[in-house]
């Protein structure tokens, strides 16, 4: 389970940083234009390594057709809603409903019977979910205003929740590895055909991107994207959706640390407690808590007497 966590943590820790570093980029990037290159550049970097890695890529029982069903969720519908969505809403309201993601993810998984969750580990993921509200909300006002992109912020998680459970699937015959290469490569390149008919000229942008936002795309797209998404995948296929889910509201505590250090703005002692709250929804939705109360019932039992004849 240190493993799980271990993996987990890093992959959080990608996803969370890049968002700091995205708001670099899009202010010389179009989003929609960010989104299919970079996923693009990803999925390129993970056919050659496993090319490099001499892995097979090419399957004969390849399920093409629950392949291109999580490309369209999870890659084409899910960036292309969530893009338009933040350009709709703030920032603040983006994060409070992609915080609901790992919450939406265990109703869909506990109604459609792929897994069972206690009532304590369903716990977690409203405990975490109140730590993010706690640490993104400054001013509630903020928040209750409702716009159009909420609703696009809101269906891009709900899309992103259902490829879940149709990688899950498709991992079952083949690699997380694999199946990520040809997502994010088919789904990119659908976006980046779309860009090219209707804003052509927005491609020219890149080539006024300085070292350091060339080192800031490279990163996003090999590692936060490239490695991040494999590893998560790879995770769904041992844990399953609702308890992989969770783990994404650590990107939010990563999010705020990357914001301090790469953006400059300030931390409060409220973001400090929301924090704390979302890492104890992690450590109770995937059962950690009460793999603790078991062993610790288990030690202070009573030892059983061997009856003699």
């Amino acid at each position: 389970m240190l493993k799980v966590y271990g993996i987990m943590i890093l992959t959080m820790f990608l996803w969370g940083s890049n968002v700091s570093l995205l708001k670099l980029l899009v202010f010389d990037i179009p989003p929609l234009v960010m989104q299919g290159t970079r996923i693009f550049l990803a999925g390129i970097t993970l056919f050659l390594i496993l090319i490099v890695m001499k892995k097979k890529i090419i399957y004969k029982e390849m399920p093409w057709k629950f392949v291109l069903l999580a490309t369209l969720l999870g890659v084409i519908a899910h960036h292309s809603l969530l893009a338009t969505g933040i350009e709709q809403t703030t920032a603040v309201k983006t994060s409070l409903i992609l915080g609901l993601a790992p919450l939406i993810t265990a109703i869909i998984a506990v109604a459609t019977r792929a897994t069972s969750l206690t009532r304590l580990r369903f716990t977690g993921f409203v405990v975490g979910f109140l730590g993010i509200i706690i640490a993104v909300v400054d001013d509630v006002t903020a928040v209750t205003a409702f716009v159009v992109g909420d609703v696009y912020v809101l269906a891009s998680i709900v899309v992103q929740a259902f490829s879940f459970f149709v990688i899950r699937r498709i991992t079952l015959t083949i690699p997380p590895l694999v199946l990520t290469a040809y997502m994010l490569t088919i789904g990119s390149s659908v976006m980046m055909l779309y860009n090219l008919v209707v804003t052509p000229a927005s491609f020219a942008a890149f080539a006024n991107l300085d070292l350091k936002l060339w080192a800031v795309f490279l990163f996003s797209a090999i590692l936060a994207t490239a490695v991040g998404h494999s590893l998560y995948n790879s995770m769904i296929k041992r844990l399953g959706a609702a308890e992989t889910a969770i783990f994404t509201n650590l990107s939010t505590i990563f999010a705020l640390i990357g914001a301090v250090v790469i953006l400059g703005e300030e931390m409060h002692l409220s973001q400090i407690f929301g924090c704390m709250l979302i890492i104890a929804g992690v450590l109770i939705g995937t059962g950690g808590l009460e793999e603790w109360i078991k062993k610790r019932r288990q030690h202070h039992a009573p030892p059983v007497s061997e009856s003699t004849t």
